[in-house]
Order: C-alpha cells, then sequence, then structure tokens
C-alpha cells in the first residue's frame, strides 16, 4: 500500500472540498467569507491518488496526465521549486496588512505522534533568524504556524487592469512586487521579493499597508523545503546559515495524523478557530494500492 497525495481546496475545515489539480496550470476557484479566491498548485514528481490521475500530470511542461502508466516528461519543470503555491485573492473587504495571514495549521493533535520539542526548536531558529513575526503553538489541540501574509509569501503583487495572471508561467508571474505602488503616500515598499520579506518583517510596517476590495492580489509561495514527488514527504526546517532539520513525515503519519492545511485569513493569529476564514488549502494522504 502506497500513501499518496490528494489536495483539496475551501472555504472552511469541515465544508464541501473541491480536488485541485496538479501541474496542470488550473486554477481552482474557492469563494469566502473574506473574499474570492484562486488557487493553483504546482508538485515535482507528483503522483497523487486515484482523484487526480485524469486531472493532474507528474510535472508542469508534460503533455500527458497520470492516467498514462509512463507519462511524457518534459524539462519546463526544471525551472520550478519542489512546491509552488499562485494563489489570486480578491478582498470583499479592506483587509489590513498585520491582519491577513498565511501560514499552516491542522486540525489534529501532533504532539500524541511527532516530538513537537523537536520541532519547536527548528521553530525556534526561524523565527529567530528568518521572520520573528511567525505566531504558532504546535502544543495546542490544533497546532498552528502563521504569519502576515506580506512577509510569507514569496511573491506578491497586484494584478493591474492592462495585466494577466498565468499560473503556467515558470519564470515570472505578471504583476508581482509593485505594492509599493498601490502603499500608502509615505510608504515605499521595495521592488524585490527577498527585500520586501525584509522589509514586512517588522509589524509597524505591516500595519500600514491596506488589502483594498476589488483589486487582485496575486500571492505566490515557492519551497524547497517540502519534498513530496514519488510519494515520498520530508519536511526540512531552516535553522544555522544553510543547515536544514529534517524530518521524514510516513514516519509519524497514522490515520489520525494524515493531513495538513495551508490557510488564508483575516486576524486570528493565536488559533485555528479564531478570526475571519478565509481559503483552506488541504495536503491529505491517501493509501491505495
Amino acid at each position: 500500500m502506497t500513501k499518496r497525495l490528494l489536495i483539496q481546496a475551501s472555504s472552511s475545515y469541515d465544508g464541501e472540498f473541491q480536488t485541485v489539480p496538479v501541474n496542470s496550470g488550473k486554477f481552482t476557484n474557492v469563494d469566502t467569507a473574506i473574499g474570492r479566491f484562486e488557487v493553483a498548485v504546482f508538485i515535482c514528481n507528483f503522483d497523487g491518488c486515484s482523484a487526480h490521475r485524469d486531472n493532474s500530470f507528474y510535472n508542469y511542461g508534460d503533455e500527458t496526465n497520470l492516467t498514462v502508466e509512463h507519462p511524457s516528461k518534459g524539462d519546463k519543470h526544471k525551472t520550478m521549486p519542489n512546491l509552488r503555491i499562485i494563489i489570486k485573492f480578491v478582498p470583499s473587504r479592506v483587509i489590513g496588512g498585520s491582519e491577513l495571514l498565511f501560514g499552516n495549521d491542522l486540525t489534529t493533535q501532533v504532539r500524541k505522534y511527532v516530538p513537537t520539542s523537536l520541532l519547536s526548536t527548528g521553530l525556534k531558529f526561524f523565527k529567530w533568524f528568518i521572520n520573528p513575526t511567525v505566531e504558532s503553538d504546535l502544543y495546542c489541540d490544533c497546532p498552528y504556524i502563521y504569519s502576515p501574509a506580506l512577509n510569507g509569501f514569496s511573491g506578491l503583487g497586484v494584478v493591474e487592469e492592462s495585466e494577466s495572471v498565468d499560473s503556467r508561467t515558470d519564470t515570472t508571474i505578471s504583476g508581482l512586487e509593485n505594492l509599493t505602488h498601490f502603499a500608502h503616500p509615505d510608504e515605499i515598499i521595495p521592488k524585490k521579493s527577498k527585500d520586501r520579506l525584509k522589509y514586512f518583517c517588522k509589524t509597524s510596517r505591516c500595519d500600514k499597508f491596506d488589502f483594498e476590495p476589488d483589486k487582485t492580489y496575486i500571492c505566490v509561495f515557492d519551497t524547497n523545503f517540502l519534498r513530496m514527488g514519488d510519494s515520498k514527504y520530508h519536511v526540512a526546517i531552516p535553522t544555522f546559515g544553510s543547515k536544514t532539520f529534517d524530518i521524514d513525515v510516513l514516519q509519524y503519519a497514522n490515520d489520525d495524523l494524515n493531513n495538513f492545511n495551508w490557510v488564508v485569513k483575516a486576524g486570528g493569529e493565536h488559533g485555528v478557530n479564531e478570526g475571519d476564514l478565509g481559503l483552506v488549502l488541504n495536503f491529505k494522504l491517501i493509501q491505495e494500492e
């Protein structure tokens, strides 16, 4: 038996979920209490569960889907990270820069199955050296890790009316890193991703920015710290310099601890059931032949 990924999206933890195609470039639409989301997911060497066989591809750029025993393999994926999530978001109201959160959470306990002391050590390094605005609790009944979206996404910007968003573009995405054109007059936001991430690691700067209704925000999350190819799952938590603390997920996965969420929400940095929930993107392991 092999544990394969099922990726779904919803506007709540217990609502109706839609299967999200992987490596296809197609967006899945989700209407939520804080606005409209569209999400596309890319995973290198994706070997998804049966729900993905006819809508997903082994890699971005492949010509045949997962129903084929030996899918054709293109080379476009070589420019992609292990995981890329692209989100288009149109807020339904003004949301403050410190209020809009992005991160991960679970609706089941971790402490019964995972040595959370080790995880907490890795998170402390991350908070000390990379992002001091992270809020987390791995010991509670519903563990979470959240930070402001302004410093949580690898790429962030506003899609202007004359532009389009194409999730199949693997090197540049229209509208990224132009937030300074939509900021308050006294705020100059850096136009490079790394500089913007560092700039918004101060909460006082997040407080000055507003996500405005009827604007389309393009949000990109790239990471090589998660490896999910070929039904093997590893998490690397950054520590000193280029060093990481690596975890084999399958060592701890079971019938209860078998999924986690990527979440965008307004407020509620201190708990899963706090704030106004937006997008819930669920990654779940399904055991199949």
